[in-house]
């Protein structure tokens, strides 16, 4: 009697421990903040259009790798709001087109510096998000817009490439 009930015991617990933990199954880490991003990071894995500073993304919502440039070379719609610390440094400017008033949210894959423009001014933040514990996904950020034409500037990137996803989440 008492081996049978240790031997249940034991696999009641094995199988328990095997099974994924709620955070594996979230991705990762990819969900532990304020905004989900392993929708991002299982986009980020696929094969994405290429786009170059100065291009129009295929579609709202729809990810893209971004071929950066010496940063010098870019002519941003408003300078980058802050200064990056990459040396040598790699920008872009993305177009997005007019888009109604909004809160859109920019996921970036790798490190740099990232603004939104609306009508030639700056787009303030609403809210951002440094991820550490998603494969493939950096950080999230927020931007509350009135709305009109929409620039994604890429700045301080220390990569000459960046995978990107702009989608409306209001």
């Amino acid at each position: 009697m008492f081996t049978r009930s240790l031997i249940i015991a034991s696999l009641v617990f094995a199988g328990g421990a095997l099974a994924p933990s709620a955070g594996l199954a979230a991705g990762n880490g990819c969900d532990a903040g304020r905004w989900p991003a392993s929708p991002a990071e299982t986009k980020f894995s696929a094969a994405l259009p290429i786009v170059a500073s100065g291009d129009t993304l295929p579609a709202l919502g729809a990810p893209v790798t971004v071929n950066l440039l010496p940063q010098g070379q870019v002519a941003f719609v408003h300078a980058p709001a802050r200064d990056g610390k990459a040396n040598p440094a790699y920008a872009a400017v993305v177009k997005l087109g007019p888009e109604p008033a909004a809160t859109y949210q920019v996921t970036a894959s790798t490190g740099a510096w990232v603004d939104l423009a609306e009508n030639a001014d700056l787009a303030r933040s609403s809210g951002y998000e440094r991820i550490t514990d998603c494969p493939g996904v950096n950080k999230v950020i927020r931007f509350k817009t009135a709305g009109g034409p929409l620039t994604v500037q890429i700045s301080g990137s220390y990569g000459k490439t960046i995978k990107i996803a702009v989608e409306r989440v209001e």
